[in-house]
Parts: C-alpha cells; sequence; structure tokens
C-alpha cells in the first residue's frame, strides 16, 4: 500500500465526516435481506472495506458514502457475515491509518465502567497490575484477531512527555511484545520536550501543541508496519500525529 501524507489538513477534511466510530454489533455493514437472497454491505470507513477485502477476498465498489456492494452468491454472503461476527465487538474509528480500533467503551452506560474501562483506570491511576494484564489480554486477542494487525512487524507505544516516569501505553507495549513475539520498539521514538497542555477543542490547537513536543523518530521504525499502542482514543490527533512522523 503507498503511504498516506498524515497532514492537519487531511486530519480536518476527514474530521467533518461522520460517523466516526462503528461497532458491528451496534451498527452491522452487512444485513441479509430477508425477501430476497441479497446481503448488503455498506462499510462506510475505507479501512474497513480494504480489511473486509483483504480477509474474504470479496471486491466491493467505492461510492460517496464509503466502500460498498451488494452480493448475491450464498458463499460470499457466508463469508461476509462471518467475517463480521468474527469482528463484532471491535470498535473501528475513522482517521488516516490503516487501521484503527479500540477495544471497547470507556463506559457502559453514564457513570458505569465497562470491564475494560474500569481496567484503564486501575492500570493508570494506580499501576494495578491485573487490570494491566487485562488489557494486555485484550490487545493480543485483537492482534491474532485483526489480520493486519497479526501480518505487523512491529509494536510501538504513542511515546509519553518526557517527564513522566511511567507510562500504561509503554508498559503495555513492552507486554504485548513478550506474548506476541513482535518487537517492541518504543524507545525509537520520543518527545524531546513537555508537550503544552493538548485539552483543548480545536485541531490545530492539539497538532500545535504536539508539534511543540518536538517528537524525533529513530530509523528503527523505517518501512516497518507499526502498531502503536495508547491507552485512550478520543480524537485520535496524537496517534495520527505520531503515524505522521
Amino acid at each position: 500500500m503507498a503511504p498516506k501524507q498524515i497532514t492537519l489538513q487531511s486530519l480536518e477534511q476527514l474530521r467533518q465526516l461522520r460517523p466516526r466510530r462503528r461497532r458491528f454489533s451496534d451498527n452491522p455493514i452487512a444485513r441479509k435481506r430477508e425477501d430476497q437472497q441479497i446481503c448488503v454491505v455498506s462499510c462506510q470507513f475505507s479501512s474497513v472495506g480494504r480489511l473486509l477485502r483483504d480477509d474474504t477476498q470479496i471486491t466491493l465498489s467505492n461510492g460517496p458514502y464509503g466502500p460498498y456492494g451488494y452480493l448475491f452468491d450464498d458463499n460470499e454472503i457466508e463469508r461476509t457475515l462471518t467475517w463480521q461476527e468474527k469482528h463484532k465487538n471491535f470498535i473501528f474509528l475513522r482517521d488516516m491509518l490503516d487501521c484503527s480500533v479500540a477495544l471497547d467503551y470507556n463506559f457502559a452506560d453514564r457513570g458505569i465502567y465497562t470491564e475494560l474501562g474500569l481496567a484503564e483506570y486501575n492500570a493508570k491511576n494506580a499501576g494495578h497490575v491485573p487490570s494491566i494484564n487485562i488489557l494486555v489480554k485484550a490487545c493480543v486477542r485483537a492482534i491474532a484477531v485483526i489480520s493486519c494487525y497479526k501480518q505487523s512487524d512491529v509494536i510501538c507505544a504513542v511515546p509519553p512527555s518526557p517527564e513522566k516516569e511511567w507510562d500504561l501505553p509503554t508498559e503495555i507495549a513492552r507486554l504485548v511484545s513478550v506474548r506476541t513475539g513482535k518487537s517492541d520498539i518504543s524507545a525509537c521514538m520520543q518527545f524531546c520536550a513537555v508537550k503544552k497542555s493538548i485539552k483543548v477543542t480545536s485541531l490545530e490547537a492539539k497538532w500545535a501543541a504536539l508539534t511543540s513536543g518536538e517528537l524525533i523518530v529513530d530509523k528503527r521504525a523505517s518501512g516497518k508496519k507499526v502498531i502503536l499502542i495508547d491507552d485512550k482514543y478520543q480524537s485520535g490527533t496524537t496517534a495520527q500525529f505520531v503515524a505522521a512522523k
């Protein structure tokens, strides 16, 4: 695949599109019509369409609302529905990366954590080892299920600000590396300066704050298929900024 140019301008254009998140268990991409033998597929996200194509060898058309198709062949319908079921609990995210996935939402309802949301909270705020292991297990499962992750070369944590003594994504990347056998290259990139706060609404301000951190990436990441690991995905700006480098 030809490398994409990830820029502030391309992110601004992409952020205008909706929805920005999609979980198949809530909103399926493939629906079989009851009145006739036809399955309608509407991926919306180019990353989802590409992953479906690579895994099932089913070609979709590119439309104004993303990859789509109408399947009439029983075998193709079965392959598509089976693929959707296998991936139904991942939250696919619309961004400039090849395939961005959140493993769960943080909250099941207002003020009520999901299992992974609670594990993230306890791991990040208390270094709770059982919670860290829950997160690592979920990451390892995702790598085993999602083909482009399984085929990746290396794992890398989104780098923390230099003043942090301990960082959850770095610890997760280290443990996931041990369990998957994929090299952890987190040390190949680092912010050299303390980033300005990015708790702002403007994408341009977030990008400027990340730029102020003076991120450097050495040649160990060159030419590699990299899994970037972070503890939360909100706007996705940080992960895409790192990927741009």
